[in-house]
């Protein structure tokens, strides 16, 4: 984990999928292709699922992502329809 957080970008079928957790403010963010779409504040360690729903060629996609602590760190992963995709940490 980074001293300001953390920034994770994984693709499906050309989405932009993005976890970010900010350590200033205090939040996990969950973003598609842009846009916020599930955030919770995160001031006292504790294992987050965040849901959204991800629409392609008018299909509907479950996506959740998980950040769970094993302290002193957190292990973050994001799924789309049970399915873990690729991860890159951004700086």
């Amino acid at each position: 984990m980074g001293i300001t957080g953390d920034h994770y970008v994984g693709t499906y079928e050309g989405h932009r999928i993005e976890l970010i957790r900010n350590n200033w403010n205090k939040t996990l963010k969950l973003l598609i292709d842009g846009q916020e779409v599930a955030s919770e504040s995160v001031i006292l360690p504790h294992n987050i699922g965040l849901t959204a729903t991800l629409l392609h060629d008018g299909t509907p996609h479950t996506v959740i992502a998980k950040s769970v602590v094993k302290f002193p760190f957190t292990k973050d992963t994001i799924e789309i329809d049970g399915q873990l995709i690729p991860l890159t940490k951004r700086r």
